[in-house]
This record gives structure tokens, C-alpha cells and sequence, in this order.
């Protein structure tokens, strides 16, 4: 079995552009060049890392990474 892992860090997310459809474009092309994979699982995830590691979190400087992963058979 092998793993893809997509990431959508959500500050860099151009205005308007939804989580959803970044996902969506990234799992596509993925698919697009893979076709005759086998897909076993998925998994989403999300972390949230504050920007100074020694500051108390704020969340207008947090970071918000998605995760998503596709397990996978060729």
C-alpha cells in the first residue's frame, strides 16, 4: 500500500477560494496522472500551530493546516 498526502494551508488560500475546491484540484490531477490506481482509505486531519511557539496562541497569527490522505494500491 502507498500514501498521497495533500495540504491545504488555509491562510494561503487565495480570497474566495474554498478548502474544498483546493482539495478537490490537488485529488483530481492526483487521479488524473494515477488512473488505474486502487484507492483503500482516506483520512482528513487538520493541525493549528501558533506563529511563535513560546507565545501564547492567538488565532489571527495560528496557522490552519488540512491534511488529506489517500491510501492506495497501484
Amino acid at each position: 500500500m502507498k500514501v498521497k498526502t495533500f495540504e491545504v494551508v488555509l491562510h494561503q488560500l487565495p480570497s474566495g477560494k474554498s478548502p474544498v475546491t483546493a482539495f478537490e484540484e490537488q485529488i483530481n490531477q492526483f487521479l488524473a496522472e494515477h488512473p488505474d490506481l486502487k484507492l483503500v482509505a482516506t483520512h482528513m486531519n487538520s493541525l493549528v500551530m501558533p506563529a511563535d511557539p513560546n507565545a501564547m496562541p492567538r488565532i489571527e497569527d495560528a496557522y490552519v493546516i488540512a491534511f488529506c490522505a489517500l491510501f492506495y494500491n497501484d
